[in-house]
């Protein structure tokens, strides 16, 4: 393994580590590699085991038991401090999250409270809980959000409500912590992920519209918003604070007439 690219912390003999929840998944997983791929020790969290991993260590956990059951937050943060080995923590991603879609009112209200659970509240715990770890490591927290936090559509207010509740969190989070370490978010639009192709199979046309709506004719690859995220992370930018970052392909600045 390569030494990382970036950090004080940089060394053979003081290894940079990464969290990243929801690693199991498309983006996750793509962030995981592309910070393993600079030398770092991934830490990786996520209800569903990966199919193949690249992490140093996976804890299979659902994160609405680390925000309701004490004993699972106490027994996850012990694990991961345990990885550590008296390291420093250079990064925390915060990627998983959970999508109820429904036109349905009014909607149960365990299904908004899930959303915030996982999309706005474990975020919270973990960073508040790692922020020693985060700071002795000059570190920086990247939260994954979605377009949703600004721009919508029917049926996805509790996902749209606590994606913007993440953002919120996000400059909240850099006001409170200031200069101790860095907290950004990235806010991708329709990424090519497995659970995104899947539901266009049938209707590909349909895929080949979504991708039209977008300036750019296309989605984002998982890399690409990996990349965005490790990019964040370096030293290079460390004025980037507290900020959300669009990656949209420019459908953020458009507006679509009726037809």
């Amino acid at each position: 393994m390569q030494p990382p690219e970036d950090g004080p912390a940089a060394t053979a003999t003081a290894p940079h580590f990464a969290v990243v929840t929801g690693a199991s998944g498309a983006i996750g997983s793509a962030i995981a590699a592309r910070f393993r791929s600079a030398g770092y020790r991934v830490v990786g969290i996520d209800r569903i085991a990966p199919p193949t991993s690249e992490l140093d260590l996976f804890i299979q956990i659902d994160l609405r038991d680390l925000v309701n059951d004490e004993s699972v937050r106490h027994d996850t943060l012990t694990r991961i401090r345990s990885q550590l080995d008296g390291n420093a923590l250079r990064t925390l991603v915060n990627c998983a999250a959970h999508q109820h879609v429904s036109l349905s009112h009014p909607m149960p209200a365990e299904a908004l409270q899930k959303s915030y659970d996982v999309n706005v509240v474990a975020p919270y715990l973990l960073v508040a809980h790692l922020a020693p770890e985060l700071e002795r490591g000059d570190g920086c927290v990247v939260n994954v959000g979605s377009i949703h936090a600004r721009l919508s559509k029917p049926g996805f207010i509790a996902y749209a409500t606590t994606k913007a509740a993440l953002s919120s969190l996000t400059r909240g989070l850099a006001l409170d912590y200031e200069h101790r370490f860095r907290v950004n978010a990235v806010e991708p639009a329709a990424v090519a992920t497995p659970m995104l192709l899947d539901g266009f199979r049938a209707n590909p046309a349909r895929l080949s519209e979504l991708e039209d709506h977008h300036p750019q004719r296309r989605i984002a690859d998982p890399a690409e918003v990996a990349e965005l995220v490790f990019q964040i992370n370096s030293n290079a930018l460390r004025f980037l604070h507290g900020t959300c970052i669009d990656i949209s392909g420019g459908i953020g600045a458009r507006l679509h007439d009726p037809a």
